[in-house]
């Protein structure tokens, strides 16, 4: 067996030739260190490529994230601008009861009489409490400043409208005695409006000055008519210019509503009868002297006619 290896090299002219000998010990040793060295320039390689491809991945997931985290945070400035909204609108609408039942803040609780229930004893609500016992957080500086704005305007909220909340408790017959509401059920139909306003007019039919002592709400025949506060059926009755009329004593406000040009009464409906806000009392039409289907509606108090406008607290324009 030949202990040595001969290896031949030529010159790129090819016109000499030098030969080396190499002892086979030499020669494995060399052989074992040129794979060796391969193996490990292909380990950093591939463990570079893995790295590499790891640093991809997080920086991918980083980015999949921050977009996530900004999805997230416009979802919920979307909701956070609907909840301002909703609780603006609540404001609003605290607001316009408050001048509706006369209610001054500066005069306490209720402005009009009635309990002696303090500012401080209202505010002291259990659920209001229980939030801020439980996440104090919520009004501390540690906390999300939205969270701790939101809960400041729910509390604020509250406020203005609990003493609404005081006086209708402590006078909650007598409101509910009140006209309020719309005279007709809006839900049923897709439109209506107000024909003629309270006051001096021409007539339509005469065309002679004449003051209209109610409010003519248009809208299609056999729209259901509500009644709009609690009372007694007062008066039944065929009226020469009004038509079918239904007039409605509410005793504990010392007011009445009446409801002419009706095309029919509603199923049982006779004098002495109690009815409650919101319950069917009888259906739009065009009897009497009318122009067009259409509720005659109007509001006594106070020894005259009002108008109902002003006891209208809300309805949808449409």
């Amino acid at each position: 067996m030949k202990n040595t290896y001969t290896i031949l090299l030529m010159s790129s002219n090819q016109d000499s030739v030098r030969q080396f000998s190499i002892q086979r010990g030499v020669a494995l040793c060399l052989g074992l260190f040129l794979c060796l060295t391969l193996a490990l320039i292909i380990t950093f390689t591939v463990s570079g490529m893995k790295r590499r491809d790891r640093h991809i991945t997080k920086l991918q997931g980083e980015v999949a994230s921050r977009n996530g985290l900004e999805n997230t945070i416009k979802q919920y400035e979307e909701k956070q601008q609907k909840i301002d909204k909703e609780i603006q609108g609540v404001r609003e609408m605290a607001k316009k009861v408050r001048r509706v039942l006369g209610i001054d803040p500066g005069q306490g609780i209720l402005g009009q009489g009635g309990g002696n229930t303090t500012l401080e004893e209202v505010n002291a609500d259990e659920s209001i409490s229980l939030i801020i016992e439980t996440q104090p957080d919520l009004l501390s500086g540690s906390a999300d400043f939205t969270a701790s704005s939101l809960i400041n305007r729910i509390v604020e909220t509250k406020r203005e409208i609990t003493p609404i909340y005081e006086h209708v408790n402590n006078n909650e017959k007598a409101e509910r005695a009140r006209p309020w509401i719309l005279p007709i059920m809006e839900d049923e139909i897709s439109s209506y409006w107000f024909s003629s306003g309270f006051g001096n007019r021409t007539h339509p039919l005469t065309g002679k000055p004449q003051f209209h002592n109610g409010l003519d709400i248009a809208a299609p025949l056999k729209t259901p008519v509500i009644a709009t506060a609690d009372g007694v059926i007062d008066q039944i009755t065929k009226d020469s210019f009004l038509g079918n009329m239904i007039q409605i004593e509410h005793t504990a406000s010392q007011m009445k509503t009446l409801y002419g040009h009706l095309k029919s009464y509603a199923d049982g409906l006779q004098v002495g009868q109690q009815v409650k806000r919101h319950d069917i009392i009888g259906y739009v039409g065009n009897s009497g002297r009318s122009t067009g289907t259409h509720l005659h509606y109007g509001v006594w108090a106070e020894g005259k006619w009002q108008n109902p406008r002003k006891y209208i607290v809300d309805h949808v324009s449409k």
